[in-house]
């Protein structure tokens, strides 16, 4: 197995942390919770202490930051988020290795927007459906609507399916989603480009040479 020796991955939350623990015990055959880090929101990342901490500055670990672009609407998007990640690396006077969820690219998102593609494409007739209901939405006269967010439009669509799972998990929310639950879900490189530029990511930067 590489060696990451003291290498972190910091992630906003708990559902990230979900996913990427899979990602590395799938991939690359790691069974470890140390390595990623749920800082508890992208603005705490300078709270944590590992990132001041002195054998890891000694030994130079790396500090890899996998975070949500979020939308320019909600004060997000990838310059904003360079940004603010910059901003922290000074403070901090450490080095960042950056990957902005969903693609690493101008397409602003969510966790939840590469989680949609990652489940099983039988069920990707559910998207136009969610789409025609927004539309309806969007053209009622309806005032001060709560349009439902990204992490709502994944839920439905997991829960619409939910007869169709292999073994009994708690699908409320990407904080419980069993990604081995291959009735569900597609998770393969090979076929889903956006994933591997993620496992590539974690490849080519969690390892030390």
């Amino acid at each position: 197995m590489k060696k990451y020796g003291l290498n972190k991955i910091f992630v906003e939350g708990k559902s990230d942390k979900l996913f990427i623990d899979f990602l590395l015990k799938s991939f690359f055959k790691i069974e470890d919770s140390s390595i990623v880090i749920d800082v508890k929101g992208k603005d705490r990342l300078t709270d944590q202490p590992l990132l001041a901490d002195i054998k890891r500055k000694e030994e130079k670990a790396k500090n890899i930051i996998i975070f949500d672009t979020d939308s320019t609407k909600i004060n997000g998007g990838r310059k904003q988020r360079i940004e603010e990640l910059n901003h922290d690396e000074t403070k901090l006077n450490s080095k960042f290795e950056i990957y902005l969820l969903p693609f690493n690219d101008e397409r602003e998102g969510v966790l939840e927007d590469l989680l949609n593609i990652c489940v099983k494409t039988d069920f990707n007739f559910f998207d136009t459906c969610w789409d025609v209901m927004l539309s309806c939405i969007n053209d009622s006269k309806a005032k001060n609507l709560n349009i439902p967010a990204q992490k709502a439009f994944l839920y439905s669509k997991i829960d619409l399916f939910k007869k169709y799972r292999s073994i009994n998990w708690d699908y409320k929310g990407s904080t419980v989603y069993d990604y081995s639950d291959k009735n569900i879900w597609e998770i393969n490189p090979d076929e889903n480009i956006e994933l591997k530029k993620l496992l590539d990511f974690i490849n080519e930067n969690l390892f030390n040479d």
